[in-house]
This record gives structure tokens, sequence and C-alpha cells, in this order.
């Protein structure tokens, strides 16, 4: 009875119009989201070293932050050595 009342007793799906409009909107949303989230993380790998140095944070600490492995060897400082 509980169930009835709280309109669970008639759940059915909507196959139609609407139901794809519901679908489409939702994936949507998702896309934008994960557009939003890559955004700011490629904005946050971007910043200079200088704008690191403000908030305390190393290009060791951003680099594990965004899950990314540190090069040992900076192929431009060989490439520099070498001239």
């Amino acid at each position: 009875m509980g169930a009835y009342i709280a309109g669970r007793a008639n759940v059915h799906t909507d196959f139609g119009f609407s139901g794809a409009v519901k679908v489409s909107k939702q994936i949507l949303n998702k896309i934008a989201e994960r557009a939003a989230v890559a955004a700011d993380r490629s904005r946050f790998a971007a910043l200079p070293a200088r704008y690191l140095d403000d908030v305390g944070l190393t290009a060791a600490e951003r680099a594990s932050a965004l899950g990314l492995e540190e090069t040992m060897i900076d192929p431009w400082r060989v490439v520099a050595s070498h001239l």
C-alpha cells in the first residue's frame, strides 16, 4: 500500500520521444561534465612554474596530482649539453 501511495506501483519505462530526450540529455550532461573536468585539468597542467611557487607546489607534486610520471632526464638538457 505504501508503494502505491508513493507512486511506485505504476512504474513503467517510457520508450517514446520523451524517453529518448531524457536519455540524450543525460548523455550530453555527462559529456559536458567530462569536458569541464578535462579543461580544468589541462589548465592546471599548463600553469607556469611561478604560479606553482606562489602556492607552494613543486612540478613533481603537480605531475603526481595529474597522475603523470616525471621523466628522469630532460631531453632538452641532453641536447643542450652536446652543443
